[in-house]
């Protein structure tokens, strides 16, 4: 399973403005039903599940957030990639009492469980590389997000046994 799966165009957001965690979910969630990957609810599960089940990281240089939908409300699987030129708060997984100022998202919208946790051990392995973070952030367009993840995932592969 692999990240560039699930990637597509009109589910990169590069340099998006918003105020609060959720104007921002808000903003990609219509955008993601215009295009017919969610159903009607998916924003409000989101932004509850954001409220029950934090998904702040802090990495060592970089503070990343992955939301994830729920099956019932995706017709079709996607990863949303989404850069906001100023941070949101949002709170810590591991420990919701500390907020961390996020500037990069990797929103799972995934019609199957089992592909859900495959997939966001692919991206966690990518996040474990510095390097990949920064260049999402550096990103200017669309393309050069989908190479940056091919790029990742292929020298992830030639350097791991898995």
């Amino acid at each position: 399973m692999q990240l560039t799966d699930y990637v597509k165009k009109d589910t990169i957001f590069l340099n998006c403005q918003a105020q609060s965690r959720a104007e921002l979910f808000s903003k990609v969630a219509d955008k993601l039903l215009n295009e017919g990957y969610v159903k009607k609810g998916f924003l409000d599960f989101i932004n509850h599940r954001e409220d029950n089940y934090p998904t702040g990281l802090q990495l060592q240089n970089h503070t990343v957030a992955i939301p994830h939908g729920d099956p019932q409300f995706i017709n079709k699987p996607f990863v949303a990639v989404i850069t906001l030129t100023k941070p949101i708060t949002m709170r810590r997984m591991d420990d919701a009492t500390i907020k961390l100022p996020v500037d990069t998202l990797f929103t799972l919208g995934l019609t199957n469980g089992s592909d859900h946790l495959d997939l966001l051990k692919e991206i966690m392995k990518l996040l474990q590389t510095d390097s990949f973070v920064q260049q999402i952030k550096n990103c200017t367009n669309k393309d050069e997000v989908e190479t940056v993840i091919r790029v990742a995932e292929k020298k992830r592969k030639e350097n791991s046994d898995d």
